[in-house]
């Protein structure tokens, strides 16, 4: 079903693009434009009551009725003021000018060019900044390379959470953009399951001449908040200014306290969650459980440590 502003659009578009093919069928309409053929039918029973104003036989769009029933295809004519498709308007044709530059910085080379050629159609403004975190363009084309042609890679990422650098051989299955940034989903045989990569962490990108598996679908990006279900829970005071956690990462529980905030935080990397408490520093008031206190105060002992070799040098 759809409303009926939605259907006035969907028309606007519909008929013109059914005045310039004669004849084609209802199912190909229906797919160009993601609708059911029973929405076509829908959709042209309501075209032949638009066109100009008087309605005069010559004013209304003419469509062949009993032609589409019997043999599923569709004749329009007399579609006099409707035979253009509609225009963009400045912030429309803005709004699709900066997609497609956000787009361009994820695709293969030859995709880019594509881009680039529907940009310079459409554009409304010289150019258009867009700094998206994503790979260098080497390795981003041979990731978006190997995910056309279903190959294996090696990635060398920098896992900023751990802190450390490693190499997973890894079947890439798809890149999408969360907040300005770039994402791999990609199934990791050096973990056996499947992993999300920043793409900005991901410093190389290696083929290994051998084809990916099948690993079945891939996970929806609506169920990871699911998997934090099975997390542990910690429990931190942090400080009114520190309060900004709780709107930026999930969170259980937040109680407004008399010194500031108390936040329950599903944690499924305890190294991430060292590294947040480690850059919040002395507005961290209290953390439970108490190994996970410990954690961090051994983790910012080790950091102390090394200032303090680096002094004596």
């Amino acid at each position: 079903m759809s409303t009926s502003m939605e259907q006035v659009a969907r028309l606007l578009s519909e008929i013109p693009y059914i005045q310039a093919r004669p004849g084609i069928t209802l199912h190909e309409i229906a797919e160009v434009f993601s609708i059911p053929v029973a929405q076509v039918k829908r959709d042209l029973a309501v075209a032949i009551f638009c066109g100009l104003p008087g309605g005069y036989p010559s004013d209304l769009i003419d469509v062949d009725l009993d032609v589409m029933d019997d043999e599923g295809v569709v004749y329009l004519s007399n579609p006099t003021a409707l035979d253009r498709p509609t225009r963009f308007t400045v912030t429309e044709a803005a709004s699709l000018q900066l997609a497609l530059t956000a787009l361009r910085s994820l695709v293969a080379p030859d995709t880019a060019a594509q881009i680039d050629d529907l940009v310079a159609r459409i554009a409304v403004a010289p150019s258009v900044d867009m700094r998206l975190a994503t790979a260098a363009p080497g390795v981003r084309d041979v990731i978006s390379s190997a995910i056309s042609s279903a190959e294996r890679i090696e990635l060398t990422y920098e896992g900023q959470a751990r802190g450390q650098v490693t190499r997973p051989v890894v079947d890439p299955a798809a890149i999408f953009l969360g907040d300005g940034v770039a994402y791999l989903t990609a199934y990791s045989l050096t973990s056996d399951g499947w992993r999300t990569y920043r793409l900005d962490r991901v410093v190389a990108a290696s083929p290994t001449g051998e084809a990916a598996s099948d690993h079945g679908a891939r996970p929806s990006l609506e169920e990871w908040p699911a998997s934090l279900t099975q997390s542990d829970s910690v429990t931190v005071l942090v400080t009114p200014s520190a309060g900004w956690i709780a709107e930026y990462y999930p969170t259980r529980s937040v109680v407004k306290v008399a010194d500031g905030f108390q936040i329950e935080l599903p944690v499924v990397s305890p190294s991430w969650l060292i590294r947040l408490l480690l850059s919040l520093g002395d507005h961290v008031r209290s953390i439970a459980p108490i190994q996970y206190a410990r954690a961090v105060s051994e983790r910012a002992r080790q950091a102390l440590s090394t200032y303090n070799h680096l002094d004596s040098l």
